[in-house]
């Protein structure tokens, strides 16, 4: 619902009362965002596009692999136990935490740091019941991640192509786990044999979806994307 793999459940126009006051009751409730700690009901949000993740990882540089951001840690002076005692911090570490880098990727808000992916969208049809208070609360026409009667939870991109890499293994924007060969300008999935299935040629432009992996020419994973 309010989180990655979370979702409202379906409601159509048939669906009991009771189910349908159940939905709405997770709709309306107010949770707030663990990115940026803004309050929100799915009701509202959902499909909105009103925050900002990284769908990547942190490498061990400390760089975001999805946008190249670097991530600083904290580094902690040895005297940390004697600063705490005079420090206003009103948490358990010594310092305040550091800001985080802002997102790449639009997205909606989320309870948790896990970031969404495209499996996370969903259809208005499974819906029915509750789309006229969701309308109403906010036009799904104004909604950024309204899309063919889906509602996103986060922003289709292309993916990132590493420049040492020659394969990319990315979730395209249905969900589905492909491969891009950016020499031959290909995607294609693998079948349980290992070969090439459902190849189809692009026209030079990078498909969209969320990256996953990336390998060099040698067919080694890259550790290091920037």
């Amino acid at each position: 619902m309010a989180r990655p793999g979370h979702r409202l459940p379906t409601v159509t126009l048939y669906a009991k009362k009771q189910e349908v006051k159940s939905a709405f009751d997770k709709a309306t409730k107010t949770w707030m965002c663990l990115t940026c700690g803004e309050p929100f009901s799915l009701l509202m949000s959902m499909g909105s596009l009103g925050c900002q993740q990284h769908p990547g990882h942190i490498q061990e540089d400390g760089r975001w692999s999805c946008c190249g951001q670097k991530q600083y840690s904290t580094r902690w002076a040895k005297n940390w136990p004697v600063i705490r005692m005079y420090s206003s911090v009103n948490h358990w570490a010594p310092y305040a935490p550091l800001p985080k880098v802002k997102g790449c990727q639009k997205c909606d808000h989320n309870t948790s740091d896990q970031p969404f992916t495209h499996l996370d969208a969903q259809p208005i049809a499974e819906l029915s019941a509750i789309l006229p208070f969701m309308n109403k609360e906010f036009p799904f026409p104004l909604r950024n991640g309204f899309d063919s009667g889906l509602l996103r939870r986060c922003e289709c991109k292309p993916i990132v192509i590493p420049e040492k890499a020659m394969v990319v293994k990315y979730m395209d924007i249905e969900g589905s786990i492909r491969l891009y060969n950016k020499r031959t300008q290909i995607r294609y999935t693998l079948d349980d044999e290992g070969q090439q299935v459902d190849i189809e040629q692009l026209d030079g432009n990078p498909p969209r979806g969320i990256a996953i992996t990336a390998y060099d020419i040698n067919n080694i994973k890259l550790k290091e994307w920037y």
